[in-house]
């Protein structure tokens, strides 16, 4: 498990939103290219982009997505006693198949969101480990049927648009997507370990993590084939305390089965929500939404999700302590929520 440094916080101003908007255009864009995008120095970009990662405000990382290898995505909602609640977060954190943990609102729940590599690791854990876990008074299970939004390099841009058709070909497209299905081997586990620390890791850093007789354009080969056959894509994790936005907050939404797509699309365009999928269990959709303040997610509740038909039911959790975000373990307290 990759532990994020510790560094002092910082508050990201207008040319950090456009750099960290490039971004996620372009993930691996080099500094020379968004800095002629945005007029401005290679080095300024790099400067700019290493604060901002050091103090784990915006930081890239490469990510297997399981569901080609027909593995599911699941959101796990652990209820604990009040004074286990960290701990039991915690060693969630510690597991290299958890993507996001979080304490909520109360205190005396932990949220998960488990990516399983094989099914023997996701049956170890959800039906033998944690339910012998003593301070884990129940679990709930949910199943990602359906993602709405995601990625926040397909389907969201912090700031206002402001990049032209050619400012993004300049950056850069990510390889188009084929049904070419592959098969992960030992040098491919390599270099998923390197990306997930650092999406932005250099072809020298990942031959030298491969070894053997792998080249670096060997290495391009490779990195290319797996995005295209969607096993590795590439992300933008934004702490967005950084950016002015504090509260975070688990939206929870019960709707009616004919009106259930249409909800999630519409949730899945608002610029708030930064999560929004359809699942198994006792409601239709969760998402998380981010806000400057509760006067925010008031009106976005009362307001955006109240006009919209077929929604039974509307229940908001905010996140009181991330633990892990993107993959790394980060613990410590949220400022607002």
């Amino acid at each position: 498990m990759k532990r994020e440094p510790t560094s002092k916080s910082v508050t990201a101003d207008a040319l950090d939103v456009k750099i960290t908007h490039c971004l996620q255009v372009a993930p691996r864009a080099s500094f020379a290219v968004i800095g002629s995008v945005l007029d401005v120095s290679e080095q300024t970009v790099a400067r700019r982009y290493r604060r901002l990662r050091a103090a784990g405000a915006v930081r890239v990382i490469g990510f297997a997505d399981p569901t080609p290898f027909g593995r599911q995505n699941w959101m796990l909602r652990l209820f604990c006693r009040p004074d286990a609640a960290v701990n039991v977060g915690r060693a969630l954190a510690a597991r290299d198949d958890t993507q996001w943990v979080a304490v909520m609102g109360g205190g005396t729940e932990v949220y998960c969101v488990l990516r399983p590599r094989t099914l023997g690791d996701q049956d170890q854990l959800l039906l033998r480990q944690l339910p012998r876990t003593v301070p884990v008074t129940g679990i709930e299970a949910a199943m990602v049927l359906h993602v709405f939004r995601g990625s926040t390099t397909r389907d969201w841009r912090i700031g206002e648009t402001f990049l032209t058709a050619a400012d993004e070909a300049r950056l850069g497209a990510a390889p188009a997507r084929t049904d070419r299905r592959v098969e992960l081997t030992s040098a491919d586990e390599s270099l998923l370990s390197v990306l997930m620390a650092d999406g932005r890791a250099t072809y020298a850093e990942l031959r030298a993590a491969v070894g053997g007789d792998w080249t670096e354009a060997r290495i391009r080969r490779r990195v290319n084939e797996l995005r295209e056959a969607s096993v590795l894509y590439f992300d933008v994790d934004i702490d967005e305390v950084a950016f002015g936005m504090p509260l975070s907050t688990r939206i929870m939404l019960t709707v009616a089965p004919a009106q259930l797509h249409s909800v999630g699309e519409a949730l899945g365009a608002h610029p708030a929500v930064r999560f929004c999928g359809a699942t198994t269990g006792a409601t239709s959709l969760i998402a998380t939404v981010a806000f400057a303040d509760s006067d925010g997610l008031y009106r976005f509740i009362s307001e955006d999700v109240g006009r919209l038909d077929g929604v039974a039911q509307v229940q908001a959790e905010p996140v009181t302590r991330i633990l892990k975000r993107a993959g790394s373990a980060v613990d410590r307290d949220r400022v607002g929520g």
